[in-house]
């Protein structure tokens, strides 16, 4: 297996000693979050906590206080990619609203707050990237490499995680009621995806039967995952049409050839598979995948195998509470944090347990919810500024002939794609498993588009000619 070779315009600016000195916390920032991902990735929420008797520790907020004690430690890293970069500002100006939101809430109802506000305050993920690119541009290849490295283990225990988690065992985290064997269904299709997006943008990285032969894997892990979770299934696939509709279309054809006999051979094999695996909760079947495909589109419950009924109950709650913030006059303003919103709509079985449901269920929602129009209206801003800057981005880095580039940046709008669909089922933006994969992402494509001196770029420069006609997707490996 090769590295994962990226181009490089010249660099402007090379730092002193002095500089190196003050970034060294950025850089073991830039270090620990391939780590950090990579657990999430693996172990899902028995990952997120260090748990000791009567404290547990949250590593997520752990790599954030590295990564703010080196933005703090060297502030210029930091500081002028959001005076360079309008996305950055417009996600500040996000984050900005939410503290104002957070602080009568903070007052009110203390750490509840503090919780709730994790869907603002985890975007630090990509500013915190963004500097530690700003320091060291070369992380973009040491974490693709990594990648590359990483995505066998992942694909050969996401369908076991899979698996494991759907027959309820005991086994817990020391000191916590959190199992050993807990994954999320759909947080492991977007990993799935993450994996079979490194797969075929960086071709170079192994054979083609090599590649075939982990896209078919990885092509089972969303069989299964889509089998237990609906969410994660229209995430994956939404992430993959991204994709396919981004990479040149000279390669496209080939690629949804090889895909479709790939999904053909991955699905067979889950099926397979999924035979022989006796479970607590929804079956591993094809008539299980196939209600769980029917009840996507409103299928009756008789078709859907009774998945409507879920369906129904999650609008329910989607309207009760939109309907109490515009009764009780929020919507401009939202209720901001440290209210328990399907408490306040007299959903009671959702909010009963040691680990109740805090949310909509729908973490864009919850932003509405929380932050009222004014949070929204950001929100949506935010999303079609990114993604303006991922489209504008990768049609510059391709005339500039950085082709490896533009692959990372497709590689994370596939990820955002397939998180920001996934969130309108499933509070995922709540939780750090989900949330440090978006904004780690959001930031690294920031970077990666970005022709300013903070990411060490030259400068405008003349396009390079044009590929010849029959170069393949190997060149940009």
């Amino acid at each position: 297996m090769t590295s994962v070779l990226l181009e490089r315009e010249p660099l402007v600016h090379v730092p002193d000693q002095a500089e190196e000195a003050r970034g060294r916390l950025l850089s073991l920032y830039g270090r620990l979050l391939p780590i950090l991902l990579g657990g999430y990735f693996l172990f899902d929420k028995a990952f997120a906590y260090i748990h000791l008797p009567g404290t547990p520790i949250y590593v997520g907020e752990m790599v954030l206080v590295v990564g703010a004690l080196g933005a703090l430690a060297a502030t210029g890293y930091l500081r002028i990619p959001i005076r360079d970069e309008p996305i950055l500002a417009l996600l500040a100006a996000f984050f900005l609203w939410g503290f104002i939101r957070f602080i009568p809430g903070f007052g009110a109802n203390g750490i509840s707050a503090v919780r709730d506000f994790a869907l603002c305050y985890y975007c630090f993920f990509a500013f915190f990237t963004a500097a530690a690119l700003a320091q060291r541009p070369g992380l973009v290849e040491r974490w693709m490499t990594q990648l590359a490295r990483f995505v066998p283990w992942l694909l050969l225990w996401l369908p076991f995680a899979i698996i494991l988690q759907s027959k309820a065992l005991g086994a817990n985290v020391p000191f916590s009621g959190v199992s050993v064997f807990t994954h999320k269904p759909g947080n492991a299709a977007i990993a799935a995806l993450v994996a079979l997006g490194s797969l075929w943008l960086f071709p170079g990285t192994r054979s083609a039967r090599s590649r075939a032969l982990w896209s078919c894997l990885a092509l089972v892990v969303m069989a299964l995952s889509a089998t237990q979770n609906r969410g994660g299934l229209v995430g994956a696939s939404a992430g993959a049409l991204v994709g396919l509709a981004l990479i040149p279309a000279r390669d496209r054809l080939r690629l949804i050839v090889r895909a479709v006999a790939a999904v053909a051979i991955g699905l067979i094999l889950a099926l397979q598979l999924s035979l022989k695996i006796p479970t607590q909760g929804r079956s591993f079947s094809a008539s299980q995948l196939v209600a769980n495909v029917l009840s996507i589109g409103g299928a009756s419950s008789s078709a859907a195998g009774g998945l409507s009924g879920t369906v129904a109950g999650r609008d329910q709650l989607w309207s009760s509470i939109f309907e109490k913030e515009v009764a009780e006059g929020k919507l401009v303003d939202g209720f901001g944090f440290g209210v328990n919103l399907p408490y306040l709509v007299g959903d009671y079985q959702v909010t009963s347990g040691a680990d109740p449901l805090r949310s909509p269920h729908n973490s864009h929602l919850d932003v509405l919810a929380r932050l009222g129009l004014i949070g929204a209206g950001l929100w949506i801003a935010l999303w079609v500024g990114w993604y303006r800057r991922m489209l504008l981005g990768c049609r510059r880095l391709a005339q500039r002939g950085l082709h490896a580039r533009r692959q990372v940046a497709v590689l994370c709008t596939m990820t955002v794609t397939a998180t920001l669909v996934s969130s309108f089922f499933d509070p995922q933006l709540e939780g750090a498993q989900i949330a440090a994969i978006l904004w780690s992402a959001f930031g690294l494509g920031v970077a990666v588009t970005s022709f300013r001196e903070w990411f060490g770029w030259l400068g405008p420069a003349p396009a390079p000619p044009p590929p010849p006609p029959d170069a393949d997707l190997q060149g940009s490996g």
